[in-house]
């Protein structure tokens, strides 16, 4: 009998040998598979980041302004009316519609309506020209001529809603910030 169930040894040791071998290589396969979509994952959001840097960067350079007071906005548009070779006085109005946060906390939108007095079409031009080639981060969404009061030959008033995006003063700094964090840590994938 004693040699009966020392035959069984090896044979048991091998059996359990083996069950553990199978449970050890089936948690080794979902522990790869695991490591697998976390590497993915993980160069999905590198790739993200590099998307929102890429368009943070474009609009710095020309669709974002780094502060959205209206006073700003006043002086940018002034500047515009004047470098297109308008008198001061067609300016009648500017006044804030909107200012409001975007899914990225650190951008705004600011929309400002524009008003115009007794202006022709070719000024109207000249200064949209002026206004897109001096200040890209402005958008004229839309426009709207009425007939002048004091209407003589072809002058209009003219109404344009404006639309820009900005970083506010501390969200600036905090991107700053932020960002000579990530150059010390190395930020590359």
């Amino acid at each position: 009998m004693r040699t009966r169930l020392l035959g069984l040894g090896p044979v048991l040791v091998l059996v359990v040998a083996a069950t553990l071998a199978g449970w050890s290589m089936t948690r080794w396969r979902k522990a790869a598979a695991t490591q697998d979509r976390a590497v993915s994952a993980y160069y999905q959001v590198a790739d993200q980041v590099d998307a929102i840097e890429k368009l943070r960067a474009h609009l710095g350079s020309k669709g974002s302004s780094a502060v959205g007071t209206r006073a700003d906005a006043l002086a940018e548009i002034a500047d515009t009316i004047a470098a297109a070779g308008l008198p001061d006085r067609v300016l009648r109005s500017l006044d804030e519609r909107n200012d409001a946060a975007l899914a990225d906390a650190t951008l705004r939108r600011q929309t400002l309506q524009l008003t115009l007095d007794s202006i022709t079409p070719a000024q109207l031009g000249v200064f949209f020209g002026r206004l897109h080639a001096d200040r890209p981060h402005w958008t004229v969404t839309r426009i709207e001529l009425s007939r002048s009061r004091q209407a003589q030959g072809n002058h209009y008033d003219a109404t344009a809603l404006m639309v820009r995006t900005y970083q506010p003063p501390q969200a600036v700094r905090e991107a700053m910030r932020d960002g000579e964090a990530m150059g010390a840590m190395g930020s590359t994938p």
